[in-house]
Order: C-alpha cells, then sequence, then structure tokens
C-alpha cells in the first residue's frame, strides 16, 4: 500500500512546519502535506519525514540520484495505533511504502539517515552536474 495522493501535495505552512520540525532555510523549501518536508542548505539536501511510533530498526531507506525510497514496517501494537494507521494495515502490520523525487540530483552514496522523536530525517549532498565552460 503507497502513500495517497494526498501525501504528496505541496502546501503553504513553511512558518509553522519550520517551528516544528525546527528547520532553517534560505530558500523556501517544498512541503509535501504535512508528512514531508524536503529543504536545503548549503550543498546538502535534507528530507524530514513525519512516522510517529516507528523506530530506526522499523525503517528501510533507500536511494537512486532522483528518487528516495521509503518504507516503514511494523506490528500494530494496541487499539490507539489500529485507528491512528487503519488504512496502512495489513496482515496485523503497519506497513508505509512511498517514493519522493528529489528536485535536484543528489549523490545517493552519501546519504545519512536519523530518527528521532517520530522523525525520520535523511541527508544527501547536491551532486555537481554538468560540464565546466571555460570563462574568457
Amino acid at each position: 500500500m503507497y502513500f495517497s495522493k494526498k501525501f504528496f501535495q505541496i502546501d503553504s505552512f513553511k512558518p509553522i512546519i519550520d517551528v516544528i520540525l525546527d528547520v532553517k532555510t534560505l530558500f523556501s523549501p517544498h512541503v509535501i502535506s504535512r508528512h514531508v518536508w524536503i529543504g536545503e542548505e548549503d550543498d546538502t539536501i535534507i528530507i524530514k519525514v513525519v512516522l510517529p511510533g516507528f523506530k530506526k530498526e522499523h525503517i528501510d531507506v533507500r536511494a537512486n540520484e532522483k528518487e528516495l525510497y521509503i518504507k516503514a514496517e511494523k506490528n500494530v501494537e494496541g487499539e490507539f495505533e489500529e485507528q491512528y494507521w487503519r488504512k496502512y494495515i495489513e496482515d496485523g502490520k503497519i506497513r508505509i511504502k512511498g517514493k519522493i523525487s528529489m528536485p535536484i540530483v543528489i549523490e545517493p552514496e552519501s546519504g545519512k539517515a536519523k530518527m528521532d522523536a517520530g522523525i525520520l530525517t535523511i541527508k544527501f549532498k547536491k551532486k555537481e552536474t554538468g560540464e565546466k565552460v571555460p570563462v574568457d
């Protein structure tokens, strides 16, 4: 089961998201619904995904130069989780899979991910592309 189309809609609540996710950027980042935030700092792309109740061992992150794949899976623990995640439950497990297209080419081997307080933060270095043009 994949995220719904609504999950990937652009939202316009940058100041609120900046406070909640504790981020600071020099440009206007992409806020993809209330669950995903994409921004940049210097030569780094930063992706934050809200996954409450998941731990780092529940999450699998893979990337290529243009896309990021996130899969989170865990057993349902209690009635609250069953109600909160009901559309993502299959065979007694909460399964979330998603693909995020990167706004810029990244270096997948530079990726670092950290899970803290229900927020998955992933960082990649931007890939230098193109040929150098001499200036006369």
